[in-house]
């Protein structure tokens, strides 16, 4: 199979490259001390370039690739366009400096993925939020209550991502299981009331099901999560664990990744559906409305 096909971004390329370089070195039995020794680099820069931390230059792959005796042409060809796929620009690279590079790599691979499923137990999803009940959130974590400019580009960020994932062009299926608890955990209800108006103008567009409050109390224990399946073979899917504030961390575990997917569809099989999810939102729509003004 051509590693290089199927249109993916910088991210899963990277990936992509840092898992056949780690699987050239095992086939040959060499450790990341014999390949620094060899090639005269830091332990550091080894270590970073296999776990895709950074990414590998043409020179430097061409003489790892000779280190490893690779010699099949078409081969070192592949890899080669493949590192020079990973060296793209991110689409959100100009938001680098208010997020963290784990967040990068999640807007990444959010980018390729197939499918993406999420659950989280007390907000809304960032998919899912208004730009006034991003910036609640955005603006609750301490480093930026009093950073207005890093607030606004982290509001800014999560509204492109909405538009590049709901993009007809880029489009991939999403399924968000929305928990109840999530629609009255903000008292702001004129702010509750656009965010749900916002959530059932997205029904056409993903794949969601509400988990009534009153059924599997044990769902929070959970935790929020985000599943990333993809195209093709060469990808193996990974978890994304909600980590505040406003960060994430990646899991590529095939075992925890099999346990999480597992739990996605527990919580997904107890959840309201269709008709019944979308007239749960509409009746905590209307009750918000019935509210007497604080």
């Amino acid at each position: 199979m051509d590693v290089t096909t199927g249109g993916q971004g910088p991210t899963t390329n990277r990936r992509r490259l840092r898992l056949l370089l780690r699987q050239l070195r095992l086939e040959r039995g060499l450790s990341l001390e014999d390949v620094r020794r060899e090639m005269d680099w830091s332990l550091s820069k080894m270590t970073r370039i296999e776990n895709g931390s950074v990414s590998i230059s043409v020179n430097d792959l061409r003489a790892l690739l000779d280190f490893y005796q690779v010699r099949d042409a078409d081969r070192v060809r592949s890899l080669l366009d493949l590192a020079r796929l990973a060296r793209r620009r991110h689409w959100a690279a100009e938001y680098r400096e208010f997020v963290s590079p784990s967040y990068m790599d999640f807007l990444g691979y959010e980018d390729d993925s197939r499918r993406i499923s999420q659950y989280h137990p007390f907000l809304i999803p960032g998919l899912l939020q208004t730009e006034s009940y991003a910036r609640l959130v955005v603006t609750t974590g301490p480093q930026f209550r009093v950073d207005n400019a890093a607030a606004d580009a982290r509001v800014q960020l999560r509204l492109a991502r909405q538009g590049r994932v709901f993009s007809r062009a880029k489009r991939c299926d999403v399924r968000i299981v929305l928990d109840e608890r999530a629609l009255k955990s903000v008292e702001n209800t004129d702010l509750m009331i656009e965010q749900i108006e916002q959530i059932l103008s997205r029904l056409p567009d993903l794949d969601l099901v509400v988990l009534p409050g009153d059924t599997a109390a044990d769902s929070v224990l959970v935790g929020p999560f985000s599943l990333h399946e993809f195209e093709s073979e060469v990808d193996p899917d990974v978890v994304y664990l909600d980590s505040l504030p406003d960060d994430v961390a990646l899991v590529e575990d095939p075992a925890v990744v099999a346990g999480y997917k597992a739990s996605f569809e527990d919580l997904y099989r107890q959840a309201a559906r269709d008709d019944d999810s979308r007239r749960r939102l509409q009746d905590i729509a209307t009750s918000l409305r019935e509210q007497p003004p604080a």
